[in-house]
């Protein structure tokens, strides 16, 4: 009896995934003829498969894809220079992929095929068209070691005489732990940096480029701005982290959602594969609106262990949840603040801001040369104070998840200090960072904040 009973149970498994598997490759009922625009798609998650069939329903997605609509799948590569680039891009779907944690690729479709049926289909999550991104600055103006493991650094740059001190009464100096941020790999996820800069010392590193046409230095400038904040030996915050350049934006400062998730995915599997846990991202940049597909990859690089801070963005006290990816929960998100400790102007607000750190009048290592240095403004300038604080935390305590990292930040603040805070704002719990003395954690008194 019982071997007959097997014998019809694994009939009927096997029957059952051949219908699933027939039916799951039906095409769709009519053509689509329109004009195609770019989408982004992530596929479902389903953390009770084992590895081999999340990739058997992969291929069933992509063999579907290719049978329905001539679409070809070739990974995401990133740009060697400004000739690589595909020739037949409307035929072809860009994947992404971390094994096991997320499946995903941009194509070009039919917006009526998405709302009719893609966006329908079993095994897909998300779709969402292509989204524009763009830096967060705006352009204005062309040590000695102690015997208690705190290296102090003259300094008349204000942004750093401000991010050790519980006021804003300045006393030119820069004091921060002696480890520097070292054995810290923090990838900047912007237009490049001129990693020949002397402020990185041979510290910095090109990693890959993602962005249309692209070369693989910073024709822009602005990830070598933001990089050195972090970085810099003069300039920076945690002057002996590593620093690792991710191309996702072009010669102007522009990129798309695309370009920004292929970016993503990179410092991913490099995480992934490397035994050096110590990863950060900073992204000084923000997206014209919000973004469900970036959302969805910075919750999963949250649940790997990788710390993210991003910009608040510029849109003049708007409410910075509406854009991305300030918006993310799983994110650190900047705001900007200046020399007097008021908001500035330009920095986004609203319940999504985490932290504010200094945003204006800040001058740093520039592109144009190996010396060069340059004045700008915005959220972008702000994140990498943010950045560079949590490489000087690892590097002095070890590292810990992204969240009690986060919760680090919050609980080591100090109260009443911003000043003229927009009423429509709608966070109680505003910082301001500071880095006082040796980031000891268990002495609650590295940071600014208002009571909520």
């Amino acid at each position: 009896m019982f071997p007959s009973f097997f014998k019809f149970l694994i009939t009927l498994l096997l029957f059952t995934s051949f219908f699933y598997n027939v039916n799951s490759l039906k095409c769709p009922k009519r053509h689509y003829r329109g004009k195609q625009e770019k989408f982004v798609v992530i596929l479902k998650d389903n953390p009770s498969l084992n590895s081999r069939s999340l990739n058997s329903r992969r291929r069933d997605h992509f063999n579907k894809m290719s049978r329905c609509l001539n679409k070809t799948t070739i990974p995401t590569i990133p740009f060697h220079d400004d000739t690589n680039k595909l020739d037949n891009e409307k035929d072809v779907l860009q994947d992404f992929n971390v094994e096991n944690v997320i499946t995903g690729y941009v194509g070009y479709f039919d917006p009526n095929f998405v709302k009719d049926e893609l966006k329908d289909w079993d095994d897909v999550d998300v779709v969402e068209k292509e989204k524009t991104f763009k830096v967060t600055s705006w352009k204005r103006k062309l040590s000695k070691r102690s015997s208690n493991g705190i290296v102090q650094q003259s300094t008349t740059l204000w942004n750093l005489d401000r991010i050790d001190q519980t006021t804003n009464k300045l006393d030119k100096k820069f004091k921060y732990p002696s480890s520097a941020g070292k054995g810290v790999n923090i990838y900047v996820i912007d237009t490049g940096i001129n990693i020949a800069h002397k402020e990185f010392e041979g510290r910095a590193k090109f990693g890959a480029s993602f962005c249309d046409k692209c070369s693989n230095i910073d024709d822009n400038g602005h990830g070598t701005h933001v990089a050195a904040i972090f970085s810099g030996k003069t300039f920076g915050v945690a002057k002996l982290s590593n620093v690792i350049a991710v191309k996702v934006l072009d010669k102007f400062g522009i990129g798309t959602s695309s370009s920004v998730i292929a970016g993503l995915i990179y410092v991913f599997n490099e995480h992934m594969k490397n035994k050096n846990k110590n990863t950060i991202i900073n992204m000084s940049l923000a997206g014209s609106d919000d973004s469900l597909t970036i959302n969805l990859i910075m919750q999963k690089l949250f649940a790997a262990g990788i710390h993210v801070v991003v910009a608040a963005g510029n849109n003049f006290h708007s409410n910075s949840c509406n854009f991305a990816p300030a918006s993310s929960p799983h994110a650190i998100t900047v705001g900007a603040i200046d020399e007097s400790d008021k908001l500035t102007d330009f920095t986004n607000i609203g319940q999504c801001v985490n932290i504010f750190a200094p945003g204006k009048n800040i001058q740093i290592a520039w592109k144009s040369s190996n010396t060069s240095t340059k004045i700008l403004d915005g959220t972008s300038q702000a994140t990498p104070h943010v950045s560079g604080t949590i490489a000087l935390m690892i590097s002095k305590s070890g590292n810990k998840s992204p969240s009690q990292i986060k919760n680090d930040l919050i609980n080591i603040s100090t109260k009443n200090v911003l000043k003229d805070i927009p009423s429509k704002n709608t966070n109680t719990k505003i910082l301001i960072l500071d880095n006082n003395n040796d980031l000891n954690i268990a002495s609650p008194n590295n940071l600014l904040k208002v009571p909520g």
